[in-house]
């Protein structure tokens, strides 16, 4: 019997492109309890994009009363923050509703391939939140920025300096380049594990929602063990890519 854990995700809401929430809920529909951090028109990289401000605090902490008094239990997905405001009132509602919140996933979203996209008060107040967290998804480049090293070091020394800044998380850094292939570094319970697999020449926004959504399916409410939920959230994000490829796509198709 699959697990009915809800799942609260905090993220951006776009209405053109395929990425963040969107992929949240499109995967798993009513299971999604969302709470935008902000509304965007369109993703980042479509031009003429436009974003608006939310009432955040608000809508979290009424989310959270009203799956206190409806008896659920959550798993608090996090991930891009508009503002280190979010984070500080992210972290008082995980102190005050940690009852019912039974799994705490982040998704540190600061930037990809290199590059930094978040500001730098954003950055600077996600350590605070990886404290309080049970699971993380940095990427490579996010790996690199909160392990506190300078980014030529090895991927080694990154993950084990990331281990101590964070002794009590378990995590998956993805994206991390493996000479001819790219892939996966997983902590967990004391033991770290690599999964590799090809690396593909088209790159498209939200493939990593599509591996923290479809992780959170796995391992949470399928029970999958972890190094399973890895495999299966890097097999379906590689189905999909082709498939936007084949159908000569701009983004995903997540249907």
């Amino acid at each position: 019997m699959r697990n009915e854990l809800k799942i609260l995700s905090v993220h951006s809401m776009a209405t053109h492109g395929t990425a963040s929430m969107k992929v949240a809920i499109s995967l798993l529909g009513s299971r999604i309890l969302p709470v935008p951090s902000i509304y965007l028109t369109g993703l980042t990289n479509i031009p003429g994009f436009q974003k608006f401000a939310l009432p955040f605090e608000a809508m979290l902490v009424g989310s959270l009363e009203l799956a206190r008094k409806r008896g659920q239990k959550l798993l608090l997905y996090i991930g891009y923050l508009a503002n280190a405001t979010q984070a500080e009132t992210l972290s008082s509602a995980i102190k005050e509703y940690r009852d019912i919140i039974q799994h705490i996933l982040i998704d540190p979203v600061s930037g990809d391939h290199g590059k930094i996209y978040v500001a730098e008060e954003v950055i600077s107040v996600w350590p605070m939140l990886l404290k309080q967290a049970d699971w993380a998804l940095p990427n490579y480049t996010e790996l690199q920025l909160f392990s506190g090293l300078a980014p030529d070091r090895s991927i080694e020394a990154h993950v084990n300096a990331f281990q101590q800044s964070f002794p009590n998380l378990s995590f998956i850094a993805t994206s991390i380049p493996f000479d001819e292939d790219i892939g996966l570094h997983l902590y967990h319970e004391g033991e770290d594990w690599q999964f590799s697999h090809e690396k593909l020449t088209h790159n498209y926004g939200g493939t990593g929602d599509v591996f923290a959504i479809s992780f959170i399916e796995a391992f949470w409410l399928n029970g999958l063990s972890a190094k399973e939920a890895v495999k299966e959230g890097a097999n379906r994000c590689l189905k999909l890519i082709r498939k936007a490829k084949d159908q000569k796509a701009d983004q995903l198709i997540v249907e």
